[in-house]
């Protein structure tokens, strides 16, 4: 009998030994796959000094108006400033998940009313940036995340739920799953459970690249444009202050951006039908604001002009919107009205006042009715009351365990009601401005659109909203000699 080559003999032991699965902090996939699900729910920890948890407190105090009310600070380094003008700094933590630690994460607190509404909880919102500190760290292929803590939605399924339909409708929109996170603080917190969270998905160059093939175009996260995107002369840096780009933008992305703005704002009729769709992605943007529609969700474009992301395709060189913060979707911003006037938002001026984006694209016959073909489509598939409760239910059963374990930990700590603010404005606990439940909005909304589609009912149309959000005054349309300063 030959001798079997060396070589072979090593490859049967081999063949021989019992294989192991890779670890699932090792695990190769897609880009957050252990991290999101509709009803998954994962742990997470986080490790600070008490310096960097000290570090974490807001610089400014609050302030209420219109952006650019008041006299203008400077902004510290190393801070983001919200809309109520309080800079929220970065600072440092460990973050633990499924197993393995990354380190140095850049932790911050995040949120608008959500921050105030939390000034006496240990539970706020926190955004995480893994890469921030350490280049190149991610978490399951992830550079960030963002902890919404619910302040305002009493049943915590709001935003994952609207997500979620967003995301079944056709709309590029961010993945969510719910997270308890627990806290270490030396001396202070010994793995502490903060709470119960709804982890949404970062919109930047990776998500970008996920839907729209290439993640290097102009992304920008508008604010205060109440009525749409606005033309206020050519100056960049007075789109930089209202348009918020999220990288330094090309002199010719610049352009692109102020030649929108001024098609929508100032382009005769003939002109704005034949070029707009050379600028935006028509289609895409009826199906977004479809969606927003039959969410009734106000706190958004529809409504202050905030809440969304706009995205320079590099391939198309036209814009996209994204939807963002839809924590008091569902009918429940109390500046455009009542939950019981809102579930019976109009479907064919869903908008607060004048958008002229929509307007002037609902005057297009053929976009009107590409428009209510996506409405009737999505009441016949993807918002059936089957179907939303059904997601409902996913989420509702994810949430049980956590927000049980969230009461306990609330109480062992004496803060009261779950979220309860500081400011002695009614905030905290779902409560600004009421709070319809999932189950009776489903219920409602999609009797209602129903009833429009049928031309049974009108649907409530909301006034323009609040603060006088828009434009600066004089940049008005009236004063063109100063556009251009």
């Amino acid at each position: 009998m030959s001798r079997s080559p060396l070589w072979l003999a090593m490859l049967l032991l081999l063949s021989a030994c019992p294989t192991f699965p890779a670890s699932a902090a090792d695990k190769k996939g897609p880009a957050g796959e252990r991290v999101f699900g509709l009803a998954k729910v994962v742990q997470v920890h986080l490790t600070m000094t008490e310096k960097q948890f000290v570090a974490l407190a807001p610089a400014g105090m609050p302030k209420f108006g219109p952006p650019g009310f008041g006299t203008p600070r400077k902004q510290p380094e190393g801070t983001h400033r919200n809309t109520f003008g309080i800079d929220l700094p970065w600072t440092q933590g460990d973050v633990t998940f499924d197993g393995k630690t990354y380190k140095n994460v850049g932790v911050r607190y995040k949120g608008n009313y959500t921050f105030l509404a939390t000034a006496k909880s240990l539970k706020k919102s926190l955004k995480f940036d893994f890469n921030r500190h350490v280049k190149g760290q991610k978490l399951d292929g992830l550079t960030g995340l963002n902890f919404n803590c619910g302040v305002s939605d009493p049943s915590r399924a709001r935003e994952a739920l609207s997500y979620a339909f967003f995301r079944d409708a056709g709309v590029p929109a961010p993945r969510t799953s719910v997270a308890e996170l627990t806290l270490t603080v030396p001396g202070k917190y010994d793995k502490e459970l903060v709470g119960v969270y709804t982890v949404v998905e970062t919109v930047n160059k990776g998500f970008l690249k996920t839907h729209f093939k290439d993640g290097k175009g102009m992304l920008l996260k508008p604010e205060g444009l109440q009525g749409g995107p606005a033309y206020i002369g050519s100056n960049w840096n007075l789109y930089k202050e209202r348009y918020r780009p999220k990288d330094q933008p090309t002199d010719a992305q610049k352009k692109r951006l102020i030649d929108f703005a001024k098609l929508i704002s100032s382009a005769d009729d003939e002109a704005f039908a034949r070029e707009i769709v050379a600028f935006l992605d028509v289609e895409a943007f009826l199906r977004f604001v479809a969606a927003n529609a039959l969410l009734a969700n106000l706190d958004s474009y529809l409504g202050y002009g905030h809440n969304y992301f706009l995205y320079l395709i590099p391939e198309t060189n036209k814009f996209a919107f994204i939807p963002w913060d839809l924590d008091l979707s569902l009918a429940t911003w109390p500046a455009a009205g009542m939950p019981e006037q809102q579930v019976q938002l109009s479907i064919h001026h869903p908008h607060a006042g004048k958008n002229k984006l929509i307007d002037r694209l609902f005057a297009i016959k053929q976009h009107k009715e590409r428009y209510l073909a996506f409405v009737k489509d999505m009441t016949a598939t993807t918002f059936t009351k089957k179907k939303l409760l059904e997601n409902l239910e996913h989420i509702e059963g994810a949430l049980k365990t956590p927000m049980a374990n969230e009461a306990k930990a609330v109480a062992a700590r004496k803060e009261g009601r779950a979220g309860r603010g500081g400011f002695g404005m009614g905030f905290g606990g779902g409560t600004f401005g009421g709070s319809m439940p999932p189950r009776r909005f489903i219920e409602k909304r999609t009797l209602s659109v129903a009833a429009q589609l049928e031309g049974k009912a009108k649907g409530f149309e909301p006034v323009p909203i609040g603060f006088g959000f828009g434009p600066p005054p004089r940049f008005g349309p009236g004063n063109p000699a100063k556009n251009d300063r």
